[in-house]
């Protein structure tokens, strides 16, 4: 399960963000508000940095440490320890 902010790495090697999107029914009045998360492609100076961040990833995860990492708006990179719950994910 994915949530808003959070980086993967696609099956293609790229890096992309998850983030919430609206989705708008021209035409349907009583559509309401429909939210959808998608997974956008970060641009190339990205791509390279979270290569980079991958690896550090990796040893932590084989040291037993479970992390994730988290491009906010502001394009701050962050790690955060996994809650017990996402973690068995």
């Amino acid at each position: 399960m994915a949530y808003d902010g959070e980086l993967v790495k696609m099956a293609n090697g790229r890096w992309a963000r998850f983030q919430r999107c609206q989705v708008s029914r021209p035409g349907v009045e009583d559509a309401g508000e429909t939210m959808m998360l998608i997974a956008v492609e970060l641009d190339e100076r990205y791509q390279q940095l979270l290569d980079e961040v991958s690896d550090s990833l990796a040893h932590y995860r084989h040291r037993g440490i479970p992390v994730q990492v988290k491009l906010d708006e502001a394009q701050r990179l962050t790690l955060h320890p996994e809650s017990q719950s996402s973690a068995l994910h």
